[in-house]
């Protein structure tokens, strides 16, 4: 049966974590593309004001063959990365156990991977593979597609804490709605890390009370 497996990653622990010591502020989000050639996340979005500076931060990392930033909207940068092929870290780990990314999503404070096993063997293939060459990653969630409930326990616990703020101070209302820096000030993190935090809220609730009932 399928299952939804979620990993955290340390922030150094994945290469494209070397840019977050320049570009703390900086965000990635995978793009929801099949993926091409010769790895798992060829294409990635990164949210930071000083796009070119994140551009200079990524052709130094050895572990990448090439990276071209394609396009820039509404300050996020769309960026294509070809990755060595001898880079053995988690892109193997996922190549080999052959599950597949739904997302994966990163800041400073650490890396969010989330897969889909179709087999039933893919999700233990992976964290063996993990454990065997020192990959750290950490099991937060395991979940059937079916396993949907009400939705909630889906939610990490800085989801559920930014999505309640952001509900209890007016948000989603009509009128008089706070913003996002403001409400990030109150929980002391950037407004991009909140907003990175609602919108895996929402992803998650979407995919797991909506999707699973899906064909």
């Amino acid at each position: 049966m399928a299952s939804i497996a979620r990993f955290t990653l340390p922030a150094a622990s994945f290469p494209l974590g070397t840019v977050f010591d320049e570009r703390p502020a900086a965000t990635f989000e995978l793009d929801r593309v099949v993926p091409s050639g010769d790895t798992a996340m060829p294409y990635f979005w990164v949210a930071d004001d000083d796009l070119d500076a994140v551009l200079a931060a990524l052709e130094r990392i050895h572990e990448l063959r090439a990276v071209t930033l394609l396009e820039t909207v509404d300050g996020k940068g769309l960026f294509k990365a070809v990755w060595k092929p001898e880079y053995l870290g988690i892109m193997q780990a996922i190549s080999e156990s052959g599950v597949t990314v739904v997302s994966a999503s990163g800041s400073h404070e650490g890396w969010l991977f989330e897969l889909r096993d179709e087999t039933g063997e893919g999700i233990s293939g992976f964290q063996s593979y993990c454990t065997e060459h020192g990959i750290d990653v950490t099991l937060t969630r395991l979940s059937r597609l079916t396993d949907h409930g009400d939705g909630t326990e889906t939610l990490t616990a800085r989801q559920r804490e930014a999505m309640l703020l952001a509900y209890e101070r007016g948000y989603y209302g009509d009128s008089d709605r706070p913003d996002l820096e403001s409400l990030a000030a109150e929980l002391d993190i950037s407004r991009q890390a909140y907003a990175a935090r609602l919108r895996r809220g929402y992803r998650n609730l979407i995919e797991t009370m909506l999707l699973a009932d899906h064909d």
